[in-house]
């Protein structure tokens, strides 16, 4: 979990972040601010994303159909967004909003594990133990309850 705050010259905005992966490797997160609509009316997108090195092309491609499925079999469908940004370095993520995300964050909570399938394979594994800590306090930080997720 990490918090960043910026000064917008109008306020000061608090971007609170939870996630697990990363370091070369796909990762899960969850993003609030401060200036957000939060739990329990409005909960933070749940997003998987890749990113490659220069030259390189992520594995998921844009448009395609990808889904998540957890240890207890729930599962859910997305859809990829994939994109080139202005240095050429791949990027590719799917997304659950609201109010799918709340739907993911509980089913975050009672799992273990959640795997994101790609082209019929495991394209990567998230262990979620310590997760649901991570989203109390990002959400504790920027000024937000777990209530919704952990009740």
């Amino acid at each position: 979990m990490f918090a960043e705050t910026i000064d917008t010259g109008e306020d000061l905005r608090r971007t609170c972040t939870a996630l697990t992966g990363g370091d070369g490797e796909p990762s899960l997160s969850i993003e609030i601010s401060n200036g957000d609509g939060g739990p329990p009316d409005f909960f933070p997108g749940v997003s998987i994303s890749e990113h490659a090195i220069r030259g390189y092309p992520t594995v998921m491609q844009d448009g395609q159909a990808v889904y998540i499925r957890f240890d207890d079999e729930d599962s859910m469908d997305a859809v990829v967004t994939g994109y080139f940004d202005e240095e050429g370095f791949a990027h590719a993520f799917f997304r659950f909003d609201h109010p799918d995300s709340q739907w993911m964050l509980r089913a975050m909570r009672k799992n273990h594990q959640l795997d994101a399938v790609v082209g019929g394979h495991v394209f990567s594994s998230f262990f979620l133990d310590g997760f649901t800590a991570a989203y109390v306090k990002a959400m504790d930080e920027c000024g937000f309850s777990g209530a919704g997720v952990v009740d």
